[in-house]
Protein backbone atom coordinates (compact mmCIF):
# COMPACT_ATOMS: atom_id res chain seq x y z
CA UNK A 1 0.00 0.00 0.00
CA UNK A 2 2.14 2.97 -0.91
CA UNK A 3 1.57 6.33 1.22
CA UNK A 4 -0.50 8.28 -1.54
CA UNK A 5 -3.24 4.95 -1.06
CA UNK A 6 -3.32 5.27 2.89
CA UNK A 7 -5.83 7.38 4.72
CA UNK A 8 -4.41 11.16 5.60
CA UNK A 9 -5.92 11.08 9.04
CA UNK A 10 -3.91 8.23 10.34
CA UNK A 11 -0.15 7.38 10.40
CA UNK A 12 1.39 3.36 10.17
CA UNK A 13 1.65 3.69 13.56
CA UNK A 14 -2.01 4.46 14.38
CA UNK A 15 -0.56 6.74 17.25
CA UNK A 16 -1.21 10.20 17.65
CA UNK A 17 3.21 11.85 18.17
CA UNK A 18 3.52 13.32 21.47
CA UNK A 19 4.04 16.38 21.71
CA UNK A 20 4.22 19.45 24.64
CA UNK A 21 0.41 20.18 23.87
CA UNK A 22 -0.11 16.66 23.29
CA UNK A 23 0.89 14.33 26.30
CA UNK A 24 1.15 10.56 25.36
CA UNK A 25 -1.75 9.16 27.72
CA UNK A 26 -0.26 7.64 30.71
CA UNK A 27 -1.52 4.09 31.51
CA UNK A 28 -2.62 4.15 34.82
CA UNK A 29 -5.51 2.16 35.31
CA UNK A 30 -4.71 -1.11 36.85
CA UNK A 31 -6.36 -4.30 35.86
CA UNK A 32 -8.29 -5.07 39.08
CA UNK A 33 -10.42 -1.33 38.09
CA UNK A 34 -11.22 -2.38 35.19
CA UNK A 35 -12.74 -5.58 36.26
CA UNK A 36 -14.23 -3.71 38.92
CA UNK A 37 -16.06 -1.32 36.23
CA UNK A 38 -16.94 -4.03 33.95
CA UNK A 39 -19.27 -5.42 36.90
CA UNK A 40 -20.50 -2.49 38.72
CA UNK A 41 -20.09 -0.20 35.91
CA UNK A 42 -24.41 1.77 34.74
CA UNK A 43 -25.32 0.20 38.31
CA UNK A 44 -27.24 3.44 39.29
CA UNK A 45 -30.57 4.50 39.67
CA UNK A 46 -31.34 3.32 36.46
CA UNK A 47 -31.67 -0.21 37.71
CA UNK A 48 -32.35 0.25 41.41
CA UNK A 49 -34.90 2.25 40.75
CA UNK A 50 -35.67 2.90 37.13
CA UNK A 51 -36.72 -0.65 36.80
CA UNK A 52 -39.83 -0.19 38.53
CA UNK A 53 -41.29 1.38 35.94
CA UNK A 54 -40.54 -1.22 33.70
CA UNK A 55 -41.79 -3.60 36.27
CA UNK A 56 -44.93 -1.97 36.53
CA UNK A 57 -45.78 -1.77 32.68
CA UNK A 58 -44.86 -5.04 31.46
CA UNK A 59 -45.39 -7.29 34.61
CA UNK A 60 -42.75 -9.58 36.44
CA UNK A 61 -42.15 -12.25 33.00
CA UNK A 62 -41.94 -9.38 30.44
CA UNK A 63 -39.58 -7.46 32.47
CA UNK A 64 -37.49 -10.35 33.25
CA UNK A 65 -37.87 -11.07 29.27
CA UNK A 66 -36.72 -7.52 28.70
CA UNK A 67 -33.86 -7.47 30.84
CA UNK A 68 -32.30 -11.15 29.26
CA UNK A 69 -33.38 -10.38 26.04
CA UNK A 70 -31.53 -6.51 26.22
CA UNK A 71 -28.54 -7.93 28.29
CA UNK A 72 -27.96 -10.91 25.18
CA UNK A 73 -27.59 -7.78 22.46
CA UNK A 74 -24.84 -6.23 25.04
CA UNK A 75 -23.33 -8.95 25.26
CA UNK A 76 -22.75 -9.40 21.60
CA UNK A 77 -21.91 -5.33 20.77
CA UNK A 78 -19.52 -5.26 23.65
CA UNK A 79 -17.33 -8.53 22.59
CA UNK A 80 -17.40 -6.47 19.11
CA UNK A 81 -16.21 -3.72 20.21
CA UNK A 82 -13.55 -5.51 22.43
CA UNK A 83 -12.27 -7.32 19.88
CA UNK A 84 -11.82 -4.04 18.25
CA UNK A 85 -10.27 -2.29 21.72
CA UNK A 86 -7.86 -4.86 22.15
CA UNK A 87 -6.62 -5.30 18.46
CA UNK A 88 -6.41 -1.20 18.52
CA UNK A 89 -6.07 0.13 21.64
CA UNK A 90 -7.82 3.68 22.95
CA UNK A 91 -4.79 5.40 24.95
CA UNK A 92 -7.64 8.12 26.08
CA UNK A 93 -9.23 8.48 22.84
CA UNK A 94 -13.19 8.01 22.29
CA UNK A 95 -14.85 5.05 20.99
CA UNK A 96 -15.67 6.96 17.38
CA UNK A 97 -11.76 6.84 16.52
CA UNK A 98 -13.31 3.53 15.34
CA UNK A 99 -15.42 4.87 12.94
CA UNK A 100 -12.97 7.72 12.01
CA UNK A 101 -10.43 4.55 11.07
CA UNK A 102 -12.50 2.34 9.63
CA UNK A 103 -15.33 3.97 8.02
CA UNK A 104 -14.34 7.89 7.38
CA UNK A 105 -13.96 11.07 8.81
CA UNK A 106 -17.36 12.29 8.39
CA UNK A 107 -18.84 9.24 9.83
CA UNK A 108 -16.28 9.77 12.93
CA UNK A 109 -17.12 13.63 13.25
CA UNK A 110 -20.65 12.64 13.46
CA UNK A 111 -20.51 9.56 15.83
CA UNK A 112 -17.61 11.26 18.18
CA UNK A 113 -20.37 14.33 18.65
CA UNK A 114 -22.94 12.11 19.14
CA UNK A 115 -21.00 9.99 21.70
CA UNK A 116 -19.89 13.42 23.69
CA UNK A 117 -23.64 14.70 23.50
CA UNK A 118 -25.03 11.46 25.42
CA UNK A 119 -22.17 11.27 27.78
CA UNK A 120 -22.14 14.94 28.51
CA UNK A 121 -26.15 15.23 29.34
CA UNK A 122 -26.32 12.28 31.51
CA UNK A 123 -23.51 13.97 34.15
CA UNK A 124 -25.81 16.08 35.02
CA UNK A 125 -28.67 13.67 34.73
CA UNK A 126 -27.12 11.47 37.86
CA UNK A 127 -26.81 14.30 39.57
CA UNK A 128 -30.07 15.44 39.39
CA UNK A 129 -31.24 11.73 39.90
CA UNK A 130 -28.29 11.77 43.37
CA UNK A 131 -29.91 14.93 44.70
CA UNK A 132 -33.52 13.52 44.44
CA UNK A 133 -31.74 10.76 46.36
CA UNK A 134 -30.95 12.62 49.41
CA UNK A 135 -34.53 13.95 48.90
CA UNK A 136 -35.66 10.85 50.62
CA UNK A 137 -34.73 11.78 53.94
CA UNK A 138 -36.70 15.07 53.51
CA UNK A 139 -33.38 17.59 54.21
CA UNK A 140 -34.39 21.27 54.59
CA UNK A 141 -31.96 22.17 52.52
CA UNK A 142 -32.16 23.08 48.56
CA UNK A 143 -31.45 20.76 45.88
CA UNK A 144 -28.78 23.21 44.43
CA UNK A 145 -27.17 22.76 47.36
CA UNK A 146 -26.32 19.11 47.09
CA UNK A 147 -25.98 19.40 43.05
CA UNK A 148 -22.95 21.89 43.72
CA UNK A 149 -21.35 18.94 46.87
CA UNK A 150 -21.95 16.27 44.01
CA UNK A 151 -20.58 18.25 41.13
CA UNK A 152 -17.59 19.30 42.88
CA UNK A 153 -16.43 15.83 44.28
CA UNK A 154 -17.24 14.64 40.31
CA UNK A 155 -15.29 17.03 38.56
CA UNK A 156 -12.79 17.04 41.30
CA UNK A 157 -11.97 13.23 40.79
CA UNK A 158 -11.59 13.97 36.39
CA UNK A 159 -8.87 16.69 37.47
CA UNK A 160 -6.95 14.57 39.45
CA UNK A 161 -5.06 11.53 37.45
CA UNK A 162 -7.23 8.35 36.27
CA UNK A 163 -6.04 6.51 38.66
CA UNK A 164 -7.95 8.05 41.26
CA UNK A 165 -11.20 7.83 39.78
CA UNK A 166 -10.52 3.98 38.80
CA UNK A 167 -9.94 3.88 42.55
CA UNK A 168 -13.39 5.72 43.33
CA UNK A 169 -14.74 3.23 40.87
CA UNK A 170 -13.88 0.22 42.76
CA UNK A 171 -15.24 1.37 45.90
CA UNK A 172 -18.26 2.39 44.61
CA UNK A 173 -18.90 -0.66 42.21
CA UNK A 174 -17.67 -3.35 45.32
CA UNK A 175 -20.66 -1.23 47.43
CA UNK A 176 -23.11 -1.59 44.60
CA UNK A 177 -22.40 -5.31 44.04
CA UNK A 178 -22.34 -6.34 47.78
CA UNK A 179 -25.42 -4.72 48.10
CA UNK A 180 -27.19 -6.56 45.02
CA UNK A 181 -25.73 -10.28 46.72
CA UNK A 182 -27.62 -8.86 49.69
CA UNK A 183 -30.83 -8.24 48.40
CA UNK A 184 -30.73 -11.08 45.92
CA UNK A 185 -30.14 -13.41 49.31
CA UNK A 186 -32.58 -11.61 51.13
CA UNK A 187 -35.41 -12.15 48.34
CA UNK A 188 -34.82 -15.79 48.36
CA UNK A 189 -35.36 -15.59 52.01
CA UNK A 190 -38.54 -13.52 52.24
CA UNK A 191 -40.09 -15.53 49.17
CA UNK A 192 -39.43 -18.40 51.48
CA UNK A 193 -41.33 -17.30 54.64
CA UNK A 194 -38.55 -16.00 56.14
CA UNK A 195 -39.49 -12.53 56.67
CA UNK A 196 -40.63 -10.64 60.04
CA UNK A 197 -44.47 -11.36 58.91
CA UNK A 198 -43.44 -14.81 57.93
CA UNK A 199 -45.75 -14.43 54.67
CA UNK A 200 -44.16 -17.04 52.14
CA UNK A 201 -44.84 -15.42 48.96
CA UNK A 202 -43.43 -17.57 46.52
CA UNK A 203 -44.07 -17.07 42.52
CA UNK A 204 -47.92 -15.49 44.39
CA UNK A 205 -47.24 -11.96 41.74
CA UNK A 206 -46.21 -14.03 38.81
CA UNK A 207 -49.83 -14.81 39.05
CA UNK A 208 -51.89 -12.43 40.96
CA UNK A 209 -51.58 -9.28 39.46
CA UNK A 210 -50.21 -11.96 36.62
CA UNK A 211 -47.08 -12.43 34.69
CA UNK A 212 -47.78 -9.67 32.07
CA UNK A 213 -49.54 -6.43 32.44
CA UNK A 214 -51.48 -4.17 29.63
CA UNK A 215 -49.46 -1.41 27.55
CA UNK A 216 -50.95 1.73 26.35
CA UNK A 217 -54.40 -0.02 25.21
CA UNK A 218 -56.48 -1.54 28.06
CA UNK A 219 -57.37 -5.30 28.09
CA UNK A 220 -55.84 -8.40 25.87
CA UNK A 221 -54.78 -5.93 23.56
CA UNK A 222 -52.70 -4.18 25.76
CA UNK A 223 -50.87 -7.56 26.87
CA UNK A 224 -50.46 -8.14 22.96
CA UNK A 225 -48.57 -4.81 22.42
CA UNK A 226 -46.31 -5.46 25.64
CA UNK A 227 -44.73 -8.77 24.35
CA UNK A 228 -44.08 -7.02 21.29
CA UNK A 229 -42.39 -3.99 22.55
CA UNK A 230 -40.73 -5.54 25.65
CA UNK A 231 -37.01 -4.34 24.55
CA UNK A 232 -38.19 -1.17 23.71
CA UNK A 233 -39.63 -1.26 27.58
CA UNK A 234 -36.05 -1.71 28.31
CA UNK A 235 -34.94 1.01 26.43
CA UNK A 236 -36.57 3.93 27.36
CA UNK A 237 -33.97 5.72 29.19
CA UNK A 238 -32.45 5.69 31.86
CA UNK A 239 -32.21 1.78 31.07
CA UNK A 240 -30.31 1.82 27.91
CA UNK A 241 -27.74 3.39 29.95
CA UNK A 242 -26.48 -0.64 30.26
CA UNK A 243 -25.25 -0.44 26.96
CA UNK A 244 -22.55 1.99 27.27
CA UNK A 245 -20.89 -0.73 29.37
CA UNK A 246 -19.43 -2.06 26.08
CA UNK A 247 -18.08 1.79 25.46
CA UNK A 248 -17.17 2.35 29.17
CA UNK A 249 -14.57 -0.98 29.33
CA UNK A 250 -13.17 -0.31 25.77
CA UNK A 251 -12.01 3.33 26.51
CA UNK A 252 -11.19 2.43 30.32
CA UNK A 253 -9.13 -0.78 29.11
CA UNK A 254 -6.72 1.83 26.70
CA UNK A 255 -5.99 3.63 29.71
CA UNK A 256 -4.71 0.43 31.56
CA UNK A 257 -0.83 -0.66 31.21
CA UNK A 258 -1.33 -3.57 28.39
CA UNK A 259 -5.28 -3.22 27.30
CA UNK A 260 -4.19 -6.25 24.94
CA UNK A 261 -4.57 -8.45 27.91
CA UNK A 262 -6.72 -6.21 29.96
CA UNK A 263 -9.74 -6.26 27.52
CA UNK A 264 -9.68 -10.03 26.84
CA UNK A 265 -9.75 -10.93 31.19
CA UNK A 266 -12.21 -7.76 31.63
CA UNK A 267 -14.96 -9.37 28.96
CA UNK A 268 -15.29 -12.29 31.35
CA UNK A 269 -16.14 -10.55 33.62
CA UNK A 270 -18.80 -8.67 31.68
CA UNK A 271 -20.95 -11.56 31.21
CA UNK A 272 -21.02 -12.36 34.51
CA UNK A 273 -21.84 -9.03 35.48
CA UNK A 274 -24.38 -9.75 32.51
CA UNK A 275 -25.72 -12.29 34.05
CA UNK A 276 -25.38 -12.02 37.79
CA UNK A 277 -26.12 -8.59 38.62
CA UNK A 278 -28.83 -7.88 35.49
CA UNK A 279 -30.85 -10.62 35.41
CA UNK A 280 -30.72 -12.42 38.54
CA UNK A 281 -31.49 -9.43 40.51
CA UNK A 282 -34.21 -8.48 38.43
CA UNK A 283 -35.62 -12.28 38.90
CA UNK A 284 -35.42 -12.23 41.84
CA UNK A 285 -37.53 -8.71 42.81
CA UNK A 286 -40.10 -9.61 40.61
CA UNK A 287 -40.36 -12.38 43.36
CA UNK A 288 -41.30 -10.14 46.45
CA UNK A 289 -42.49 -6.76 44.69
CA UNK A 290 -46.23 -6.86 43.01
CA UNK A 291 -46.37 -5.13 39.77
CA UNK A 292 -49.22 -3.56 40.48
CA UNK A 293 -47.98 -1.76 43.65
CA UNK A 294 -48.84 1.89 43.23
CA UNK A 295 -45.30 2.88 44.93
CA UNK A 296 -43.62 2.09 41.47
CA UNK A 297 -44.70 5.19 39.98
CA UNK A 298 -45.60 7.11 42.90
CA UNK A 299 -43.35 6.07 45.60
CA UNK A 300 -41.39 9.63 45.37
CA UNK A 301 -38.04 10.26 45.65
CA UNK A 302 -34.70 8.10 46.03
CA UNK A 303 -35.74 4.25 46.75
CA UNK A 304 -39.35 5.10 47.46
CA UNK A 305 -40.05 3.72 44.28
CA UNK A 306 -37.40 1.12 43.60
CA UNK A 307 -38.96 -2.46 43.93
CA UNK A 308 -36.19 -3.63 45.70
CA UNK A 309 -36.91 -1.30 48.68
CA UNK A 310 -40.71 -1.63 47.91
CA UNK A 311 -40.69 -5.66 48.50
CA UNK A 312 -38.10 -5.22 51.77
CA UNK A 313 -40.97 -2.84 53.21
CA UNK A 314 -44.15 -5.03 52.16
CA UNK A 315 -41.89 -7.89 53.85
CA UNK A 316 -41.94 -5.84 57.04
CA UNK A 317 -38.31 -5.29 57.35
CA UNK A 318 -37.33 -1.56 58.71
CA UNK A 319 -34.39 0.58 58.31
CA UNK A 320 -33.07 -1.27 55.55
CA UNK A 321 -34.48 1.31 53.05
CA UNK A 322 -32.84 3.85 54.13
CA UNK A 323 -29.30 1.47 54.32
CA UNK A 324 -30.14 0.68 50.27
CA UNK A 325 -31.35 4.26 49.70
CA UNK A 326 -27.81 5.12 50.41
CA UNK A 327 -26.11 2.71 48.38
CA UNK A 328 -28.57 4.35 45.66
CA UNK A 329 -27.21 8.12 46.13
CA UNK A 330 -23.23 6.18 45.92
CA UNK A 331 -24.50 4.76 42.61
CA UNK A 332 -25.90 7.99 40.91
CA UNK A 333 -22.32 9.78 41.96
CA UNK A 334 -20.63 6.60 40.69
CA UNK A 335 -22.36 7.04 37.25
CA UNK A 336 -21.56 10.85 37.29
CA UNK A 337 -18.13 10.40 37.83
CA UNK A 338 -17.86 8.11 35.01
CA UNK A 339 -19.95 9.72 32.64
CA UNK A 340 -17.63 12.63 32.88
CA UNK A 341 -14.66 10.64 32.46
CA UNK A 342 -16.00 8.94 29.04
CA UNK A 343 -17.77 12.94 27.86
CA UNK A 344 -13.83 14.37 28.22
CA UNK A 345 -12.28 11.71 26.54
CA UNK A 346 -14.78 11.93 23.51
CA UNK A 347 -14.35 15.61 22.83
CA UNK A 348 -10.60 15.11 23.69
CA UNK A 349 -11.00 12.36 20.61
CA UNK A 350 -12.77 14.61 18.54
CA UNK A 351 -9.89 17.25 19.02
CA UNK A 352 -7.48 14.93 18.19
CA UNK A 353 -8.89 14.18 14.82
CA UNK A 354 -9.41 17.95 13.98
CA UNK A 355 -13.18 17.87 14.85
CA UNK A 356 -13.23 20.16 17.71
CA UNK A 357 -10.83 22.88 19.12
CA UNK A 358 -7.53 21.62 19.47
CA UNK A 359 -7.37 23.13 22.92
CA UNK A 360 -9.36 20.04 23.99
CA UNK A 361 -6.48 17.72 23.06
CA UNK A 362 -4.26 19.20 25.48
CA UNK A 363 -2.90 17.49 28.42
CA UNK A 364 -1.39 17.92 31.93
CA UNK A 365 1.75 16.21 33.29
CA UNK A 366 -1.00 13.86 34.29
CA UNK A 367 -1.74 12.78 31.19
CA UNK A 368 -5.31 14.25 32.26
CA UNK A 369 -6.97 16.32 29.12
CA UNK A 370 -8.06 19.33 31.53
CA UNK A 371 -9.66 21.57 28.59
CA UNK A 372 -11.93 18.32 27.65
CA UNK A 373 -12.82 18.10 31.23
CA UNK A 374 -13.57 21.54 31.85
CA UNK A 375 -16.22 21.83 28.77
CA UNK A 376 -18.17 18.83 30.29
CA UNK A 377 -17.84 20.25 33.69
CA UNK A 378 -19.55 23.16 32.20
CA UNK A 379 -22.63 21.33 30.56
CA UNK A 380 -22.90 19.60 33.79
CA UNK A 381 -24.60 22.77 35.42
CA UNK A 382 -27.60 21.93 33.49
CA UNK A 383 -28.01 19.90 36.74
CA UNK A 384 -29.63 23.37 37.99
CA UNK A 385 -32.15 23.18 35.33
CA UNK A 386 -33.79 21.14 37.89
CA UNK A 387 -34.12 23.20 40.66
CA UNK A 388 -36.79 25.08 38.39
CA UNK A 389 -39.96 22.61 37.65
CA UNK A 390 -40.09 24.28 33.79
CA UNK A 391 -36.30 24.64 33.59
CA UNK A 392 -36.39 20.93 34.64
CA UNK A 393 -38.94 20.15 31.74
CA UNK A 394 -36.33 21.83 29.54
CA UNK A 395 -33.80 19.57 30.80
CA UNK A 396 -36.44 16.67 30.52
CA UNK A 397 -36.25 17.57 27.02
CA UNK A 398 -32.53 17.01 26.77
CA UNK A 399 -32.35 14.08 28.41
CA UNK A 400 -35.00 12.11 25.74
CA UNK A 401 -33.09 13.49 23.09
CA UNK A 402 -30.24 10.67 24.65
CA UNK A 403 -32.09 7.75 22.82
CA UNK A 404 -31.48 8.22 19.35
CA UNK A 405 -27.60 9.07 19.94
CA UNK A 406 -27.43 5.89 21.60
CA UNK A 407 -29.26 4.27 18.67
CA UNK A 408 -27.31 5.67 15.85
CA UNK A 409 -23.82 4.48 18.08
CA UNK A 410 -23.97 1.25 18.55
CA UNK A 411 -25.40 0.54 14.64
CA UNK A 412 -22.17 2.47 13.47
CA UNK A 413 -20.16 0.66 15.73
CA UNK A 414 -21.53 -2.80 14.77
CA UNK A 415 -21.03 -1.58 10.89
CA UNK A 416 -17.12 -0.53 12.02
CA UNK A 417 -16.73 -3.87 13.21
CA UNK A 418 -17.68 -5.35 10.03
CA UNK A 419 -15.13 -2.91 7.91
CA UNK A 420 -12.13 -4.21 10.08
CA UNK A 421 -13.08 -7.82 9.71
CA UNK A 422 -13.59 -7.07 5.69
CA UNK A 423 -10.63 -5.04 6.20
CA UNK A 424 -8.23 -7.86 7.35
CA UNK A 425 -9.75 -10.27 4.85
CA UNK A 426 -8.71 -7.98 2.28
CA UNK A 427 -5.46 -7.19 3.38
CA UNK A 428 -4.55 -11.14 4.34
CA UNK A 429 -4.15 -10.58 7.88
CA UNK A 430 -5.06 -13.95 9.90
CA UNK A 431 -7.81 -13.26 12.45
CA UNK A 432 -6.32 -16.18 14.57
CA UNK A 433 -3.46 -13.54 15.81
CA UNK A 434 -5.79 -11.06 17.41
CA UNK A 435 -5.98 -11.08 20.92
CA UNK A 436 -9.75 -11.02 21.28
CA UNK A 437 -11.82 -12.29 18.93
CA UNK A 438 -15.65 -12.28 19.11
CA UNK A 439 -17.65 -15.35 19.00
CA UNK A 440 -20.59 -14.04 17.08
CA UNK A 441 -18.44 -12.24 14.46
CA UNK A 442 -20.70 -10.93 11.42
CA UNK A 443 -23.66 -12.14 12.16
CA UNK A 444 -23.10 -10.64 15.43
CA UNK A 445 -22.75 -7.23 13.79
CA UNK A 446 -25.58 -7.98 11.82
CA UNK A 447 -27.94 -8.96 14.44
CA UNK A 448 -26.41 -5.56 16.40
CA UNK A 449 -27.58 -3.14 13.44
CA UNK A 450 -31.19 -5.01 12.93
CA UNK A 451 -31.54 -4.76 16.10
CA UNK A 452 -31.03 -1.26 17.16
CA UNK A 453 -32.23 -0.13 14.35
CA UNK A 454 -35.74 -1.57 14.52
CA UNK A 455 -35.30 -0.26 18.50
CA UNK A 456 -34.41 2.76 16.95
CA UNK A 457 -37.21 3.03 14.57
CA UNK A 458 -40.16 2.29 17.33
CA UNK A 459 -38.49 4.84 19.65
CA UNK A 460 -41.34 7.22 20.28
CA UNK A 461 -44.09 5.04 18.88
CA UNK A 462 -46.62 5.07 21.71
CA UNK A 463 -47.31 8.99 20.35
CA UNK A 464 -48.89 7.82 17.72
CA UNK A 465 -52.07 6.09 19.79
CA UNK A 466 -55.00 7.51 20.54
CA UNK A 467 -55.07 9.77 23.83
CA UNK A 468 -51.15 9.42 23.96
CA UNK A 469 -50.14 12.43 21.04
CA UNK A 470 -47.66 14.61 22.73
CA UNK A 471 -45.48 17.44 20.53
CA UNK A 472 -42.87 17.54 22.52
CA UNK A 473 -42.21 14.01 22.65
CA UNK A 474 -42.52 13.78 19.19
CA UNK A 475 -39.85 16.09 18.88
CA UNK A 476 -37.46 14.98 21.32
CA UNK A 477 -38.06 11.19 20.39
CA UNK A 478 -36.99 11.75 16.78
CA UNK A 479 -34.77 14.76 16.80
CA UNK A 480 -32.01 12.97 17.19
CA UNK A 481 -32.06 11.42 13.80
CA UNK A 482 -32.13 14.83 12.22
CA UNK A 483 -29.36 16.32 13.99
CA UNK A 484 -27.33 13.30 13.67
CA UNK A 485 -28.30 13.27 10.05
CA UNK A 486 -27.17 17.49 9.93
CA UNK A 487 -23.41 16.61 11.34
CA UNK A 488 -22.81 13.82 8.76
CA UNK A 489 -24.09 15.97 5.67
CA UNK A 490 -23.02 19.24 6.89
CA UNK A 491 -19.35 17.52 7.70
CA UNK A 492 -19.28 15.40 4.49
CA UNK A 493 -20.35 18.82 2.22
CA UNK A 494 -17.44 20.70 3.54
CA UNK A 495 -13.98 19.27 5.20
CA UNK A 496 -14.91 15.56 4.03
CA UNK A 497 -16.38 16.06 0.25
CA UNK A 498 -13.27 14.81 -1.02
CA UNK A 499 -13.62 11.41 0.60
CA UNK A 500 -14.89 8.47 -0.18
CA UNK A 501 -18.43 7.53 1.83
CA UNK A 502 -16.43 4.38 3.63
CA UNK A 503 -12.96 4.05 3.60
CA UNK A 504 -12.36 0.95 0.97
CA UNK A 505 -11.10 -2.04 2.86
CA UNK A 506 -7.73 -1.91 1.02
CA UNK A 507 -6.74 1.56 2.49
CA UNK A 508 -7.91 0.72 6.09
CA UNK A 509 -4.70 1.48 8.21
CA UNK A 510 -4.01 -1.76 9.85
CA UNK A 511 -0.18 -1.44 10.27
CA UNK A 512 -0.41 -1.37 14.16
CA UNK A 513 -2.45 -4.16 14.15
CA UNK A 514 -0.16 -6.29 16.38
CA UNK A 515 2.09 -3.74 17.50
CA UNK A 516 2.23 -2.75 21.08
CA UNK A 517 1.15 0.62 20.19
CA UNK A 518 -2.00 2.36 20.43
CA UNK A 519 -5.06 4.28 18.95
CA UNK A 520 -4.92 7.42 20.39
CA UNK A 521 -7.61 8.50 18.45
CA UNK A 522 -6.68 9.72 14.90
CA UNK A 523 -5.09 12.93 14.01
CA UNK A 524 -5.86 15.64 11.61
CA UNK A 525 -4.03 16.47 8.29
CA UNK A 526 -2.04 19.52 10.43
CA UNK A 527 -0.87 17.30 13.14
CA UNK A 528 0.07 13.88 11.16
CA UNK A 529 3.36 12.90 11.91
CA UNK A 530 5.41 11.33 10.26
CA UNK A 531 5.22 7.59 8.49
CA UNK A 532 7.46 4.64 9.69
CA UNK A 533 9.98 3.62 6.47
CA UNK A 534 7.92 -0.24 7.12
CA UNK A 535 4.65 -1.39 8.77
CA UNK A 536 3.51 -4.39 9.99
CA UNK A 537 1.75 -5.54 6.89
CA UNK A 538 4.94 -5.45 4.49
CA UNK A 539 6.91 -7.52 7.64
CA UNK A 540 4.04 -10.03 7.08
CA UNK A 541 3.90 -10.04 3.42
CA UNK A 542 7.05 -10.11 3.15
CA UNK A 543 6.99 -13.15 5.10
CA UNK A 544 4.77 -14.72 3.31
CA UNK A 545 6.51 -14.80 0.13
Amino acid sequence: MSDQDRPRHLSDDGVTAASSDHATTKATLKDRHLYMIAMGGCIGTAFLVGSGRTLSRGGPALTLAGFATTCVVVWVFATLLFELAAALPLRGAGADAYATRLLSRSWGFALGWNYWYAYAVLVPFEMTAAALVVGYWAPPVSDAVFVTILLVVVVGLNYLPVAHSGEAEFAFSSLKLSMLVGTMILSVVVAAGGGPNGDAVGFRYWHDPGPANPWIVPGGGGKFLSPMFTPLLFFYLPHLKLSFLGEMVAICGGETKDARKSIPRASKALIVRLVCFSVLPIFFVTLICPSNAPELTSGGAGAGSSPFVIGIKMAGIRVLDHMVNAVILCSAWSAGNVYLYLASRSIYSLALAGSAPKMFAQRNRWGVPYWAVTSCAVVALLAYLNVSSSAGQVFTWLVNMINMAAFFSWILMSFAHLRFRAAMDAQGLDRSTLPYVSRYGKPGAWLCIIYFTVIGSLNGFNVFFPGHWSASDFLTAYIGTVLFVVLYVGHKMTVGRGDAWVIPVEQVDLSSLHQETAIEATVSPDTETSRSKSSLCDKLACKRG
